[in-house]
């Protein structure tokens, strides 16, 4: 089978998940939890990590702070295709919260986010290959330099030849005017938008997913695609007015972070294999609950029942 190379471009970050609890605790006490797991976060670097359990072929081009913490993300990731510079900053880190009802909060860090910018990627993908390339950028709105040129960036990659991907994840200060104004820029440059359930309807200022996809469906171009991630429901696709929609299993889950990553990577390594919608949103399900059902998360290769 003939497989396209996969670039991620976005966030990479140190998470420290933990959990899981009940009733949040009074301040100044200390609450004692049974588990947690200290590893490489960020939508881009999740994403960037389930290809390589996938042995597909991939990269991240991404950033670390110069850092003890910057230091162990970027020995993860030193393929052939993977770009990681460090920057004069502390690296950026998310604390993860899991509570029992397998809802999560998080408290993160900036750090070296914040200068990530279009001179950043411009720089580092100068010499990069993009023709026939698929080219996800993933977490848009953790990197605030970026968003003005965000589009810019997406311009770039199709004018070099890539099929393009976005996953902006979900604004800081939620779907805002200004939020929502970016985000509906970046789907004229996008083959493949990238969302999960919330973020869909968040954007389209839509009470329910059904007005969603109605507000989507002349917005996005000719032959693109919606993905919309839902959870234990499974996944849909919108392509030019059509709705294609697959289940997913039930599991047994206790770590969710970074559930939708895992399903972009499998999502995009089904896209990138010439496989078809049906089987891709297959792949992004099976890949995404095989990676959830794991803590702490593992290293090894992935053989999801795709």
């Amino acid at each position: 089978m003939s497989r396209r190379t996969i670039l991620v471009l976005g966030n990479a970050n140190l998470d420290l998940v933990t959990g899981c609890i009940d009733d949040w605790p009074e301040p100044g006490t200390e609450t004692f939890l049974p588990q947690s797991d200290f590893r490489t976060g960020g939508s881009a670097a999740n994403t960037a990590l389930t290809l390589q359990r996938l042995q597909h072929p991939s990269g991240i081009i991404s950033a670390v702070g110069n850092d003890p913490a910057g230091q162990m993300i970027a020995q993860q990731f030193s393929g052939p295709h993977d770009h990681v510079s460090a920057l004069d900053a502390r690296t950026s880190i998310s604390v993860g919260i899991l509570h029992a009802c397998a809802e999560r909060t998080f408290f993160s860090t900036n750090g070296h986010l914040d200068l990530l910018d279009l001179s950043f990627f411009e720089a580092a993908t100068d010499s990069v290959d993009m023709s026939g390339r698929l080219a996800l950028l993933s977490g848009a709105f953790t990197m605030p330099a970026l968003l003005p040129d965000h589009d810019a960036l997406l311009g770039l990659l199709k004018e070099r030849g890539a099929e393009t991907a976005i996953d902006p994840g979900w604004p800081g200060s939620g779907w805002t005017e200004e939020a929502r104004d970016h985000a509906m820029v970046w789907l004229e440059h996008s083959d493949h938008v990238l969302l999960n359930e919330k973020e869909t309807t968040g954007l389209a200022d839509a009470d329910t997913l059904d007005q969603a996809l109605v507000w989507f469906a002349p917005r996005l171009r000719k032959g693109a695609r919606l993905i919309v991630k839902r959870g234990p429901v499974g996944a849909l696709c919108l392509c030019d007015g059509a709705v294609v929609e697959c289940g997913a299993k039930d599991l047994s889950v206790f770590d969710t972070v970074g559930a939708g990553d895992a399903f972009n990577a499998g999502y995009l390594h089904a896209v990138a294999s010439g496989l078809g919608i049906d089987q891709a949103l297959a792949w992004g399900i099976s890949v995404a609950g095989s990676v959830i059902s794991e803590f702490p998360r593992s290293f090894s290769p992935l053989k999801p029942a795709a």
